[in-house]
């Protein structure tokens, strides 16, 4: 830039000297003689006619020169101020379109407040029937602060960072490194991010309909991994995705033992239907547990996370690993949208009481107190839920997951913002008998899983009054029946009642605000 600006006052200086000079410089005088010869004037008159004229053509010529370079000099400048200054999309964002880097900063910050009651309203203190009563009740948490940048590299290579600093803590989000093949909509991922799984998952946390994924997801350990994988989708019509992938520990796993790991492949169609469109899905999971720790719990909070309290849980499962399948169903017309999600796992391998493991080179162990059993339990959770925009937004969708709502009719010109009404029923079941007990069935281990059924009805209401920012209310209403806290003295010691059978519930409600960048 400096070069640019220097050649400009060089022009223009230049310039203003010759324009100077034409209007000075005297026309030159014939030379005297005592006796002058008439064909010598007449040429002498041609020369000082004709002299200045080439003279101011030459000059002429030097100031067009000049102006055009004073105006080269001045789209330098122009062109150098465009590529200086960010675009804004929530946070400004530098892009320089000659070499291909990009780099935005980005972030966002979810703080919630919210109440869990007492089983059955009964105000207990201390640790009973396994729950910690001083868990419950009014709480708040700074669920999310999450730092980090994207951006972009030449040649199609793209990259991702962020970092959670909530509970006072380092937690790590998507970190990551991809590539866009250019003939072919392919796209390779290297890094921390979630293996392919359901629709809840795979949509992002701050976009979600209710303050928490559907409980399956808690419960079956939907969480992030080192990996790669492999996306096919249409970018064009963004009608398809397919994404497969190996997947090693997770990224805060400390430890070098390193021998657990997953497969995860999922797919998605959306077809247009009845002027809006409808999303069907499916993935699959094979999950392997590390050798030298072969169990898995299963477990699930009550549809938020203002309290660490779990009323369904089957313990730690000693395992080998564990498959699951789950389908999607979904669509958007209008202001209206619905989700329907199942999901199957089935525990890989358990070990029984009788197995033991001695082989010192396979260095297989199960930890101490993990549950035994006399064969392959299996659990199942999904949810449905309707959602409809009373300002007339759509629901937004990309790539097969939800997406950002373009709000309509922002509050700070004049509108209401984006309000939307959604209400969900969630289910998730822990409980499974296994084995062959006949008559000697009982409801405990090593025959029964008793890890609890779990039904929630949630109603929320989220208010964007402009892009990137959000407010959500939401109620909760759980029944539980069994799992391990169903037992006196939540239940009198002389119920008779099966502990598989017993049910309880409780309500929450919590509010959130959060920020996007």
């Amino acid at each position: 830039m400096n070069k640019a600006i220097t050649r400009a006052l060089l022009g223009g200086g230049a310039l203003f000297w010759a324009t100077a000079a034409i209007a000075q410089d005297p026309a030159p005088q014939p030379a005297e003689s005592d006796q002058p010869d008439q064909s010598d004037a007449t040429a002498d008159a041609a020369i000082a006619e004709a002299a200045p004229a080439d003279d101011a053509a030459a000059k002429i010529e030097l100031l067009q020169a000049q102006v055009e370079a004073l105006q080269e000099a001045l789209e330098q400048v122009k062109a150098s101020v465009v590529k200086a200054t960010p675009s804004w999309k929530g946070a400004p964002e530098f892009a320089d379109k000659d070499t291909g880097f990009t780099f935005k900063p980005k972030g966002f910050m979810q703080f919630d407040a919210g109440y869990v009651g007492f089983p059955d309203g009964d105000q207990l203190r201390g640790t009973q029937a396994g729950i910690n009563y001083q868990n419950l009740g009014w709480n708040t948490r700074a669920r999310r602060l999450v730092f980090g940048a994207e951006g972009g590299l030449p040649g199609g290579f793209k990259y991702k960072a962020e970092f959670n600093f909530a509970q006072g803590t380092v937690d790590y989000e998507d970190i990551l490194l991809s590539y866009d093949f250019a003939k072919v909509p392919l796209t390779v991922t290297v890094g921390n991010f979630y293996p392919y799984s359901s629709l809840e998952t795979m949509t992002s946390s701050r976009l979600g309909s209710m303050l928490e994924r559907a409980s399956f997801t808690d419960a079956f350990n939907d969480n992030r991994r080192l990996g790669i994988g492999l996306s096919l989708a249409d970018k064009k019509a963004d009608r398809y995705t397919f994404s497969a992938g190996i997947f090693s520990r997770e990224i805060n796993d400390t430890s070098f033992i390193r021998t657990g790991w997953e497969f995860a492949a999922r797919g998605t169609y959306t077809p247009p239907v009845a002027g809006g469109f409808v999303h069907l899905g499916a993935s699959v999971h094979h999950r392997v547990n590390n050798q030298e720790a072969l169990a898995q719990q299963y477990r699930s909070r009550p549809l938020t996370q203002v309290t660490d309290q779990r009323f369904v849980d089957t313990g730690n499962i000693a395992s080998r690993g564990d498959n699951s399948v789950g389908l999607e169903l979904g669509g958007v017309f209008k202001s209206f949208h619905f989700a329907a999600e199942a999901q199957k796992l089935w525990v890989n391998h358990a070990f029984s009481p009788t197995d033991v493991l001695n082989d010192p080179e396979s260095n297989d162990t199960i930890p101490g107190g993990a549950v035994k059993l006399n064969g392959d339990p299996s659990f199942e959770g999904g949810y449905f839920e309707l959602g409809y925009y009373f300002t007339g937004e759509s629901r937004g969708y990309k790539g097969g997951k939800w997406d950002r709502t373009k709000v309509l009719h922002p509050f700070d010109k004049g509108g209401w913002g984006a309000i939307q009404l959604n209400g969900r029923i969630d289910y998730l079941n822990l409980n499974d008998s296994v084995g062959n007990a006949g008559a000697n069935l009982t409801v405990a281990n090593p025959n029964y899983v008793n890890g609890g059924k779990q039904i929630g009805y949630q109603a929320s209401v989220i208010w964007n009054p402009m892009d990137y920012l959000r407010f959500m209310a939401q109620y909760g209403h759980v029944d539980v029946t069994g799992g391990p806290h169903a037992i006196s003295p939540l239940f009198s010691p002389a119920d008779t009642t099966p502990i598989n059978k017993r049910d309880y519930n409780v309500d929450t409600a919590a509010v959130r605000a959060q920020l996007e960048f």
